[in-house]
C-alpha cells in the first residue's frame, strides 16, 4: 500500500473527532466505541498539550494516505483509517452509531479494493465496529464476532489452498504468528 503523499495541501482534523470516539485509550482507561471525556466534540482535546501517547502517536488514515479521497474524511464517512505500525494492517474503525457505514458505496468498493490490492502481501484488512471484527480478503469477508481481551486474530494459509484465512485464538495460542 502506498502511502506517500501525494497530495499539494495537507490535511487537517478540521472539526473531526471522530478517532475520539472510535479508538480505544488505554491511558485514559477509554473503550472504543465512547467517547474520550477529554473530546469537545467538533473542537478536538480539550487537554491536547497533555494528551495520552497513545492519542499523541495516532495518525489518521485520512490524514496520512491520499489515496482515501475526500469523501473518507472520518466526520463524513464515519470511518477513521489506521496502520498498525508495523505496516501489517490497515485497520478500517466504525462508528458504532453507524455500524454499516463501511458497507455503504464507495466505501464498500474501495474497502474490497484495497484488499485486492493487498493480495500477495502480508498486509490485511481489518473492518473493527466496537469490538467486532470483520477480516475484509479479496474474495470474501470473515466476521470473527468480538475479539476478547485475552484473544488475538491469526491470518494464516488455509489447508490445501493458496487463498488465506481468518481465526480467532486466544492469546497465548501456538498459532500466533
Amino acid at each position: 500500500m502506498n502511502m506517500t503523499p501525494a497530495v499539494k495541501e495537507p490535511r487537517h482534523c478540521g472539526t473531526c473527532t471522530l478517532c475520539c470516539k472510535v479508538l480505544t485509550i488505554e491511558e485514559l482507561g477509554k473503550p472504543n466505541g465512547q467517547w474520550c471525556p477529554h473530546c469537545v466534540q467538533a473542537r478536538g482535546c480539550a487537554i491536547y498539550s497533555d494528551r495520552p501517547n497513545e492519542c499523541r502517536g495516532f495518525q489518521c488514515g485520512y490524514l496520512l494516505w491520499p489515496a482515501l479521497g475526500e469523501h473518507w474524511l472520518p466526520a463524513r464517512s464515519k470511518l477513521v483509517v489506521a496502520f498498525k505500525p508495523d505496516g501489517m494492517e490497515i485497520v478500517i474503525h466504525v462508528d458504532p452509531g453507524v455500524p454499516n457505514a463501511w458497507r455503504a458505496e464507495p466505501y464498500y468498493s474501495e474497502i474490497r479494493n484495497m484488499a485486492g490490492n493487498a493480495e500477495g502481501t502480508a498486509t490485511t484488512i481489518f473492518v473493527q465496529v466496537g469490538r467486532r471484527v470483520i477480516v475484509v480478503f479479496p474474495d470474501r469477508e470473515v466476521d470473527l464476532g468480538v475479539v476478547a481481551e485475552d484473544e488475538r486474530i491469526s491470518i494464516q494459509e488455509e489447508p490445501g489452498t493458496r487463498r488465506r484465512g481468518a481465526v480467532k485464538v486466544k492469546a497465548n495460542d501456538p498459532r500466533i504468528v
